[in-house]
């Protein structure tokens, strides 16, 4: 994950501030997790409402800082890439809902949950590497950023 990481970041960065502040929050999450999901101890509570909040900031930013301009790229693709991107916005919905209901479940964990936390973060972390495949897929198939100002949304 994180050399794909690395990836999108060498071709994405600098284009917008969006696509910017979405691949920071992208790569804090990522560095967060792998944080998270490589100590021998479980985290604390604090550690866990903050990792929490960084999933949620990052769901966020896909869903509010670039949607308006995904949607007109969307709108402006043709052919294969707006078949593309039908196939993926439903996948990155469901996604959506696994990182949320990992949110819900952990942000105010007891000891119980904490029992499943290493399979659930296992879990996550497929949900995660899915999606920033899909959502590169996404912003490849549509050339986001060559519908991109440096103004506001359309």
């Amino acid at each position: 994950m994180l050399r794909k990481m690395e990836q999108t970041k060498a071709q994405l960065a600098g284009k917008h501030h969006a696509l910017d502040a979405f691949i920071n929050a992208r790569q804090n999450l990522l560095v967060e997790y792998i944080r998270l999901s490589t100590n021998k101890t479980l985290p604390t509570q604090a550690e866990l409402e903050e990792f929490c909040g960084q999933l949620v900031d990052y769901v966020s930013a896909g869903h509010f800082e670039i949607y308006d301009y995904v949607v007109t790229a969307y709108e402006a693709a043709q052919g294969n890439a707006r078949l593309l991107a039908e196939r993926i916005y439903p996948r990155i919905k469901q996604n959506t809902d696994e990182a949320l209901n990992f949110h819900d479940k952990y942000t105010q964990a007891d000891e119980d949950n904490l029992l499943e936390l290493d399979q659930e973060l296992s879990h996550l972390g497929e949900v995660l590497e899915e999606r920033f495949e899909l959502e590169d897929r996404l912003v490849s198939a549509i050339a986001l950023v060559d519908h991109l100002d440096t103004g506001q949304p359309a």
